[in-house]
């Protein structure tokens, strides 16, 4: 006897998002609805670090309870209810100025995310990693959102209405946009779908964890590869054809590079007085300080602080810059950048008689050593 198996197809997402469909929209306001949601953005603002705050202390309470909290589902879920309220008003889907608050029913839109009774423990692990293909996803159809709704403004402009097509898209990119915070708030386990449509079933979760594992560790690459360029060793030497004074730095400019930072000599002052550094001059002690440019040198970000710098005399002792700078350095220390250049004063406090054979920059393995022929002579 033949069986008929008859396929049980999943329920559509449990969150629903929909805005009603205005028929006349203000030809004036598209130029005014970003400046007057200002106040909305901030308050947005201050209410998700509160959800912030809440979905980490949510994460333990379903990882001992398996249950979200009711009061915190009400705030997390009222928090993207107001968010709704104000994406709706500035992507010219509404004209009305949206509530200060998340209460349902306050604007013309519905963004309904009923409570699970239970929620699984393991995904607390693994949804996040699993959502990165479907926020890759979404990030196109945000480009073309971005596009259509470039194209609805001055469709409203002349006509008055936002064509019923692309208004049923961007609601479509919000609905997107709800289920995956929900997802990634911890609201619900169910996965957001690849899909802009009201009825449409959760995303395949399995499939998407396993495209987010690589995705995850290439972000990880690409975000700490600057970093992991500071293990490149490697010393270039610059021989300075002369003596260590201001004559001789200022008339070649000497220029190394290391770790993705061309550092250049501009110029040496051999009597840096104490009114531009704010440290005390110890006894027998004065200041020297070298004007540095620092450049980024080759395609990807680099790291710089002036205290990679090390001055190194002829009889072994080596001294590094001064803590305290006065006014007139302009060094971001800690610079981390992606291009152009900083240029600063590095001050060093040494011993009256002190002869400086090199000046070291020193940041991972990478060195640059600039060389003075004949030793610095007395500063």
């Amino acid at each position: 006897m033949a069986v008929a198996h008859q396929r049980q197809e999943k329920p559509p997402h449990p969150v629903g998002f929909d805005v009603a469909y205005p028929e006349r929209l203000s030809r004036v306001r598209i130029f005014f609805k970003l400046l007057l949601a200002i106040p909305q953005f901030i308050a947005i603002y201050l209410l998700q670090i509160a959800m912030l705050l809440l979905t980490f202390l949510a994460w333990f309470a379903i990882l001992f309870t398996g249950r979200y909290p009711k009061a915190f589902f009400e705030f997390t879920s009222g928090v993207l209810r107001w968010q709704a309220h104000v994406m709706a008003y500035v992507a010219l889907l509404r004209d009305e100025y949206p509530p200060f608050s998340w209460e349902p029913g306050a604007y013309p839109l519905t963004l309904d995310i009923p409570r699970a009774e239970r929620q699984s423990r393991f995904r607390l692990f693994i949804r996040w990693i699993a959502l990165i293909p479907n926020q890759v996803a979404f990030w196109f159809v945000q480009l073309a959102w971005f596009f259509t709704s470039f194209l609805a403004w001055f469709m409203i402009l002349f006509t008055g209405k936002y064509p019923r097509g692309l208004f049923k898209f961007a609601v479509g990119a919000v609905r997107w946009q709800m289920r995956s915070a929900a997802y990634q708030s911890l609201l619900r386990d169910e996965y957001p779908p690849y899909s802009i449509n009201a009825d449409a079933r959760p995303g395949n979760e399995v499939l998407s964890l396993v495209l987010g594992v690589p995705l995850f560790i290439l972000y990880i690459a690409v975000s700490f590869l600057p970093f992991l360029g500071m293990l490149g060793g490697g010393t270039e030497t610059v021989h300075v054809g002369g003596a260590l004074t201001p004559s001789t730095i200022s008339a070649e400019h000497p220029s190394g590079a290391a770790n993705g930072v061309r550092v250049t000599l501009l110029g040496y002052d051999s009597d840096a007085h104490a009114r531009n550094v704010r440290v005390e001059e110890k006894a027998g002690y004065h200041f020297v300080s070298f004007r540095v440019r620092a450049e980024k040198d080759g395609s990807w970000p680099a790291f710089f602080t002036p205290y990679f710098f090390r001055l190194n005399g002829c009889d072994g002792e080596g001294y590094s810059p001064v803590a305290e700078y006065s006014s007139d350095n302009n060094f971001t220390f800690g610079l981390y950048w992606s291009r152009g250049e900083n240029e600063g004063h590095v001050y060093f406090q040494v011993p009256e008689g002190f002869l400086a054979c090199n000046l070291t920059y020193h940041a991972g393995l990478g060195r640059i050593r600039f060389v003075f022929e004949g030793g610095g002579g007395p500063p």
